[in-house]
């Protein structure tokens, strides 16, 4: 699954076999239905989802999406389609490195042929900024309650409701146990009061280093603001964007130079590998090579599915001098201004994002909650929270989710600070100062954004 998670909270998505061809359905537009009966752009009037009346005749809308596989999605669209049989929902998944590129082509020419698609939820109001977004404050009046606050509050861009969100995300820290107990290291605590900071991390993981581990502490996401985030934030360094708007960059900040000058010396110091690529990352403490791997819940069922691999979790730490802060986020559902099938695909968005619980009813295997709260008992109930190396990971989720959780930073200018950071963070890993990448990272970052101002 997404696992978007940002998130990378995207697991099957990155997974395609013929992603390739998944491309280039998504850029050339492979058509939806075109009978007009029943797909015509909303009616005036309509003003809730539960008054949304499905076609008298067949109707069908393009649904393109990287936080799930068409192989992951399917019992979702199977319910649907029998549910709503004359709605038929064409599914175009592709990968989640390629998504943001392939989906502003078809959005930017207002292809009609795309309805629905997912937008990762700090691109919410960068979305909104480029007339990519349509309202749907009238179509879903009554969210509160029935998704978590702090996704709402995600899919919300000047004042109105222009996403409905449908999963969410969290973050764990996963311990190899045999390597801290060969380095007599005590096993932490998953208890959130008991916290571990981060210099205690490092400490810890070079006594793993000096009694036989490989690595000693590992991101999931190496190079994502979405995981990186929380190291600025927990020391008061703030999202990295500020002032009128979030468009003025404010990386050079004793918050930001510290964290990431911490984060520099794990890969100076060869705490760190360098050159791993994200995808690869849960391959090395999953074969028992890293101590520490800061990571999504959604790598829960690959590293039981090791039997041999001895590990626990614990909270996502912080530094000492600062607070606890943890990434969030996940996927809402968009419907393009172009769409001719805007009915339709509000129905559709409904059943996945709220009815009954939405997706998570169909899904045997959930790698993030789900964004409603009606869906989020499926999530915990899972068989994978069952198996002992994961205890504590509930209620770690749970207590993160209500207390630490932090969005990314909310500006129209997303998607440039995202990428920029990307290749900073990189910079930073393969030896570039903390002070020098940030400042460069702040003139690419203030170049970009002039046009939003």
């Amino acid at each position: 699954m997404k696992l978007s998670v940002l998130p990378r909270p995207v697991r099957a998505a990155t997974q395609l076999v013929g992603g390739a061809v998944a491309v280039a359905l998504l850029v050339t537009g492979c058509g939806s239905g075109s009978d007009s009966s029943g797909s015509a752009q909303r009616p005036a009037g309509l003003t809730a989802a539960d008054n949304l009346k499905d076609p008298s005749k067949p109707v069908t809308i393009t649904y393109a999406g990287a936080a799930y596989s068409a192989d992951d999605i399917k019992p979702v669209l199977a319910a649907f389609h029998e549910e709503h049989p004359n709605i038929t929902v064409k599914y175009q998944a592709v990968p989640f490195d390629q998504f943001n590129s392939v989906l502003s082509t078809r959005l930017s020419r207002q292809d009609s042929t795309l309805d629905v698609f997912d937008v990762d939820m700090p691109r919410t109001d960068a979305y909104q900024a480029r007339g990519w977004l349509t309202d749907l404050s009238s179509a879903f009046p009554d969210l509160a309650g029935k998704v978590d606050k702090t996704s709402q509050e995600a899919a919300t861009s000047d004042g109105k409701l222009v996403a409905l969100p449908y999963q969410t995300s969290s973050q764990l820290l996963y311990y190899n146990k045999a390597l801290l107990k060969k380095a007599g290291v005590p096993l932490p605590s998953a208890k959130p009061a008991d916290r571990l900071t981060w210099e205690k991390v490092t400490a810890d993981a070079k006594k793993t280093q000096q009694a036989g581990a490989k690595w000693g502490l590992l991101f999931d996401q190496v190079n994502r603001y979405y995981q990186l985030q929380p190291l600025a934030e927990s020391l008061g360094g703030g999202s990295g964007a500020g002032g009128t708007e979030d468009l003025t960059p404010e990386l050079q900040t004793a918050g930001w130079e510290k964290a990431m000058t911490w984060y520099g010396s794990l890969y100076k110091d060869k705490i760190s590998p360098r050159g791993v690529p994200v995808a690869q990352t849960p391959d090395l403490f999953a074969s028992g090579q890293v101590a520490f791997f800061p990571g999504g819940p959604w790598w829960a069922t690959k590293f039981t599915d090791n039997a041999k691999l001895d590990f626990g979790v614990t909270a996502y730490p912080y530094f000492k001098d600062g607070k606890a802060v943890t990434p969030t986020g996940g996927w809402s559902l968009g419907l393009n201004p172009a769409s001719k099938q805007a009915v339709a695909s509000e129905i559709f968005m409904k059943y996945m994002a709220l009815d009954n619980g939405g997706f998570a009813q169909h899904m045997s295997s959930l790698a993030v909650p789900p964004s409603n709260t009606a869906g989020t008992a499926a999530f915990y109930d899972q068989k994978v929270f069952k198996d002992p190396r994961m205890a504590g990971a509930v209620e770690l989720t749970k207590y993160e989710l209500a207390n630490t959780a932090t969005l990314r930073a909310r500006t129209a200018g997303y998607v440039e600070f995202e990428d920029t950071l990307s290749k900073t963070f990189d910079d930073i890993s393969n030896g570039a100062s903390a002070s020098s990448a940030l400042s460069s990272a702040t003139s690419t970052i203030n170049q970009a954004w002039a046009k939003y101002r």
